[in-house]
């Protein structure tokens, strides 16, 4: 059983008297064992840490479903258990002195309840959540680290026996750190590099795995989201929060060879609960929250939840005039008919108003340097409008525990209306910007539908979940651009608006898009410690963003072998691809760029503990590169001069380390050394040259303390440190420095109430992450300043 499942009930804080269970319910207790059947000794090994943990990982061990109050038993303290003994004993042994008792509610289903200080039982409302004694992929991540996953697979896999790299981020974790955006999110994962800075690009979202900039290959429950790279999916719809590194295209179909990232999104519970949450911070920045679910009737068929949030900001860098402003409420019911069987709809409506992307940029020129605040667009002209209605369905039938079947499928609309006024080149005398103006209008629907089937089955000494499905995705598109030199530039060092000419007419083009594949996967166990995975996927001919593609095929090899100790050495093959845009010499159509990759390593997680560990290294190649053909290039311009024999190789090793230890500590640390560089080109500059903007080394450490009893119980600190080497700009061969980043966290914790603190970059350094040169101006991209937010929360 998962740890989400210590956050099962919702009642009033710890007993601070202890007392002895009654005999007449103690009597009553073991006729319950009796009856039970589930009195076998076994091996228990439960760690000396606080008493919801341990409670947690009895569960585990017992293959019990544990039902306790996480807030009830807050700031107590087990002193673990290793020993042979019956279950009942070792939950005897564990709750000893905590004032705690338990009984039976199921044949494998255990209550606790609090003894009042008279000796009378105190039963309190039961709130449940999870089942079967295991965390579930798709519900909450139980504290900090995650054990399942469904990302790589499509199947209920451990993460332990996944033979790739895969992390994955709960809500606790984002709410612990405050998570904005996506890019907020994925910060502390192995193998990830933002492109701007964690306050991102308030459009889209963009950053890089493994070397390889991602862009579009974005999914929300194993959905692309609409095809799109410009729609941002507002962070307290995550459950959790699933970073694939490396090839996926067997599962996903045309993708990026460094990987992508799946959102989880909240999901109705049969547990009632609510929460309403209130933040206020730097750049006036101000939020409202709420979050519902619970049961519709007394079965527990129909299940709703409602997720809402309220953003009105000046944006998330800083600078005047900005904006950053959301409305987004996602409502979901889901029916269960009967046990392994659920049907669930979901819905999200968002508006995003912002000004657009405006950047934290610091020029400096023969003048001076422009102050990093300066709004260089137009304030009353520029707009950033988004509106999107996602409607997905998510079913699930299991007819037994041998065969399931799932579906997946989603309607998607989108509407931008997009004006902004852009900066431009200096002036000779370096206080005049030249600027121009773009306005850009979209509106596109998907369709999205992905249905597979799963089997168990074995044969001789093996064990089968096979698996096979088919995906299909369908995107009209109607797109709109134009654009203009603007009549009047801007002195940005005494900035005055207002003056711009008419809004330059749009362009329409209208294109469709259509994709369709079938993939297999067989996971196969070997004597319970070999573990192997196979899998294929073929594309039929289709159109990607207007780039027609023919059959594409892509496999992948993975194995890994389990010891006693948690200990998983792995060593896997996977394959992607994605379609090129373009026609060569005498107009024939450019094929898909491939992705290969070659990964070895090892993953601990040691028995009763709650601590994951990975090593992993990689070699990867992305090929079918488009290079300059040098026979025929003196003869045209643009792609047709072009062939694919180009490759761009990255190496390296990935360490990551997810801990909830005892006494309250958590934290999550990262390490990525990652040479990326062009390996054949026809230009020879380019080889051997490490990519543009990509650091070699980066380094993060998330560290989350809170006090488990004492006068203090409640309160807790966390702070974390991101660091990223040097890059260099190849472009205009501009190197920036290596920096780090820092955060931190205080707040305090009662059953209901939560006050929180959250500041970012401490001493409002101007820290750089990438800069330009040109014969005019100097400029650099700045990660975010000195940022402050405060958030008061309500559970009921």
């Amino acid at each position: 059983m998962g740890r989400g499942l210590r956050h099962a009930l919702l009642v009033s804080t710890a007993c601070t008297a202890l007392a002895v269970a009654p005999a007449a319910h103690a009597a009553e207790r073991a006729a319950q064992v009796a009856q039970s059947g589930q009195d076998a000794a076994q091996r228990f090994n439960v760690p000396p840490q606080s008493l919801d943990s341990a409670l947690t990982a009895f569960a585990d061990q017992a293959g019990f479903k544990l039902l306790f109050a996480a807030p009830a038993v807050r700031g107590l303290s087990s002193p673990g258990l290793t020993a042979t003994a019956t279950p009942t004993d070792a939950l005897n042994r564990l709750l000893s002195g905590s004032g705690f008792t338990w009984r039976f509610t199921g044949p494998k289903t255990v209550t606790l309840e609090k003894v009042a200080v008279s000796g009378a039982v105190v039963l309190d409302p039961v709130t449940v959540q999870g089942g079967g004694g295991r965390e579930n992929p798709t519900g909450p991540v139980p504290g900090y680290v995650a054990k399942r996953t469904a990302g790589a697979t499509k199947t209920d896999t451990p993460l332990v026996e996944t033979p790739q790299s895969i992390s994955v981020v709960g809500a606790e974790e984002l709410e612990a750190r405050n998570a904005q955006t996506l890019e907020d999110a994925v910060k502390y994962t192995p193998g990830v590099v933002l492109s701007y800075g964690s306050a991102g690009d308030s459009r889209s979202s963009w950053y890089k795995m493994r070397g390889f900039p991602v862009t579009t290959t974005y999914y929300r429950d194993g959905l692309k989201v609409a095809g799109q790279s410009w729609q941002r999916m507002d962070s307290f719809l995550m459950e959790r929060v699933e970073i694939l590194r490396g090839p996926a295209s067997v599962m996903y179909g045309q993708s990026v060879p460094g990987g992508l990232i799946n959102m989880v999104s909240k999901r109705p519970q049969d547990a009632q609960s609510a929460e309403v949450a209130v933040e206020y911070g730097s750049n006036n920045w101000k939020r409202v929250e709420g979050d519902i679910t619970g049961p519709l009737d007394q079965d527990k068929e129909l299940l709703y939840r409602i997720t809402a949030a309220v953003q009105d900001s000046e944006g998330l860098n800083g600078i005047d005039h900005d904006q950053a402003d959301r409305k987004m409420i996602a409502p979901s019911l889901t029916w269960k008919p009967q046990p392994g069987t659920s049907v669930t709809v979901a819905a999200v409506h968002q508006v995003d108003e912002s000004r657009g992307w405006t950047p934290r940029r610091r020029y400096t020129t023969a003048a001076g340097t422009v102050s990093s605040k300066t709004y260089m667009g137009e304030p009353d002209y520029d707009r950033y409008h988004q509106e999107q209605t996602q409607v997905t369905l998510l079913a699930e039938h299991a007819v037994n525990d041998s065969l399931k079947f799932t579906f997946g499928g989603r309607y998607a609309k989108y509407d931008l209306d997009y004006r902004q006024v852009w900066p431009g080149s200096f002036q000779a005398n370096g206080l005049i910007m030249n600027r121009a103006q773009y306005v850009y209008g979209q509106e596109a629907e998907n369709y999205a539908f992905d249905a597979r089937a799963e089997g168990k089955f074995s044969v001789l000494s093996t064990e089968h979940t096979l698996m096979g499905g088919v995906d299909y995705s369908y995107l009209n598109m109607k797109d709109g651009f134009g654009s203009r030199a603007v009549e009047t530039s801007l002195n940005l060092f005494n900035p005055v608006y207002g003056r711009y000419g008419s809004q330059p007419a749009l362009s329409y083009t209208d294109a469709d898009a259509r994709m369709l594949g079938v993939y297999v996967q067989d996971q196969i166990t070997v004597a319970d410690n070999w573990i192997f995975l196979l899998g294929g996927r073929r594309d039929f001919p289709g159109v990607s963003s207007g780039n027609a593609y023919q059959n594409a095929y892509t496999g992948r090899f993975g194995v890994a072998y389990k010891t006693d100790f948690g200990v998983v050495p792995y060593a896997s093959y996977a394959e992607s691809f994605e379609p090129q845009s373009g026609t060569g010499w005498g107009g024939t159509r450019f094929e898909p760029t491939t992705g290969r990759q070659y990964e070895i390593g090892v993953k601990y997680e040691p028995p009763g503990t709650n601590l994951l560990a990975t090593v992993a290294l990689f070699d990867l190649r992305k090929q079918n590169v488009l290079t300059p053909d040098p026979d025929i290039t003196h003869l045209c311009s643009g792609s047709r001069c072009s062939v694919q024999t180009g490759e761009v190789k990255s190496q390296g090793v990935e360490l990551g380390l997810t801990m909830e230890l005892a006494q309250g500590l958590k934290g999550v640390a990262a390490y990525t050394y990652n040479p990326i560089e062009v390996t054949k080109s026809n230009t020879a500059s380019e080889i051997g040259r490490q990519q543009s903007d990509q650091p070699i080394h980066t380094a993060s450490l998330w560290l989350d303390y809170g006090v488990q009893d004492g006068p203090l119980a409640g309160f807790g600190v966390g702070g974390g440190l991101r660091f990223v080497g040097k890059t260099t700009n190849n472009a205009s061969n501009v190197t920036t420095a290596a920096y780090v980043m820092d955060e931190m966290m205080l707040r305090y914790s009662t059953e209901a109430w939560r006050l929180s603190v959250n500041v970012r970059n401490l001493l409002d350094r101007e820290v750089e992450y990438t800069c330009t040169k040109s014969a005019t101006q100097s400029m650099c991209y700045l990660n975010e300043p000195l940022t402050l937010t405060a958030r008061v929360s309500r559970k009921f």
